[in-house]
C-alpha cells in the first residue's frame, strides 16, 4: 500500500514537472529509476517510479496508465527526427504533448506523440509522419495532406472533417477517415483516389 502511494505521488509529481515550460529530458530506466535533466541549469533529479511507464488520454478522455514495452523509449519531443519536430509546430501549435515515445524494434524505429486534445501521431526513423488520428472524434489539420488528397475531400465532402489520416508503404494507399458519416476513402500514394469503404 505504502509503495502504491509513493507510486502515484511520484507519477503526480512527474506530472506537475512535465507541465513546467523548462526543457526537460527525461529516461526511464528498467530499474524504475527516473533521471531528469534540467538543461537550463544542468541540474540532474533522479526519482524511484514503482512502474515503467506512461499516461495516454483515451478515446474516452480518460487518462490510462500503461507499461512500456521492451522496445519503447519515453523521450522529449525535442529529441524526434526534426521533420517531426517541425511538423508538429506546423500543424499543432497550439496543442500540448501529452507523451512522447521512441519504438526500436527489429525492422524499424518509429516515433509516437500524443497531444492533449487527444491526437496521435506517428513519425518514421526520418520523421516524416505516417498517421495521424483522433480518437475522441475530433477533426484533424489537413493542410499538410498530399494535395491531390486534399483537393478530392474539398470537393467531395467540403463540410466534412477528417479525423484520421494514414500512410501505409506496404499498402502503397493513404487512408483517410471522415467523422460525420464514417466514410474510409483510399488513395494510392500519389493521392489519386481509389476507391470508398
Amino acid at each position: 500500500m505504502r509503495k502504491t502511494i509513493l507510486a502515484i505521488a511520484t507519477i503526480a509529481l512527474v506530472g506537475f514537472y512535465s507541465c513546467e515550460p523548462k526543457k526537460t529530458i527525461t529516461e526511464t530506466t528498467q530499474t524504475t529509476e527516473k533521471t531528469s535533466v534540467n538543461q537550463d541549469t544542468l541540474s540532474v533529479q533522479k526519482t524511484t517510479v514503482a512502474t515503467n511507464g506512461y499516461t495516454v488520454l483515451q478515446d474516452n478522455g480518460q487518462e490510462k496508465m500503461v507499461t512500456l514495452d521492451h522496445d519503447e523509449t519515453i523521450v522529449a519531443l525535442e529529441n524526434f527526427p526534426a521533420n517531426a519536430q517541425s511538423f508538429v509546430k506546423a500543424n499543432f501549435s497550439s496543442s500540448e504533448v501529452y507523451y512522447s515515445i521512441k519504438e526500436v524494434d527489429k525492422s524499424e524505429t518509429k516515433y509516437k506523440t500524443q497531444l492533449k486534445d487527444g491526437t496521435k501521431i506517428e513519425f518514421d526513423a526520418n520523421g516524416d509522419w505516417k498517421e495521424v488520428k483522433n480518437g475522441m472524434n475530433k477533426p484533424i489539420p489537413t493542410k499538410f495532406f498530399p494535395p491531390n488528397v486534399l483537393k478530392y475531400i474539398q470537393t467531395n465532402y467540403p463540410k466534412i472533417d477528417v479525423n484520421k489520416i494514414e500512410k501505409d508503404t506496404k499498402d502503397k494507399e493513404i487512408k483517410v477517415e471522415l467523422i460525420q458519416n464514417n466514410l474510409d476513402l483510399k488513395f494510392d500514394l500519389n493521392g489519386n483516389f481509389i476507391k470508398l469503404n
